[in-house]
């Protein structure tokens, strides 16, 4: 909701934000999450224009997908890459 609503002004929020959903998905063993998480850094390296960041998150996203088996998602993120 913070990146959708404020994607440059709360960046520090956002980011401590999905730091902190990372480690509960670490804490908890709910991996399944850890791709979500990947692509919402991507989108938010894409609103402050860093195409570097934005990539390396899509590709671990693409990768976790691919681990679990979730090739709609992983053919989603694929196109994603390209655009």
């Amino acid at each position: 909701m913070l990146r959708r609503a404020d994607p440059t002004g709360a960046r520090a929020d956002i980011e401590s934000a999905l730091a902190r959903a990372e480690a509960l998905t670490e804490e908890t063993g709910l991996l399944a999450h850890a791709p979500l998480i990947h692509l919402e850094r991507a989108a938010l390296a894409r609103a402050h224009g860093d195409e570097a960041t934005r990539q390396r998150e899509l590709r671990e996203a693409q990768r976790l997908f691919s681990e679990m088996g979730a090739t709609a998602r992983v053919e989603q993120v694929v196109k994603e890459l390209q655009a």
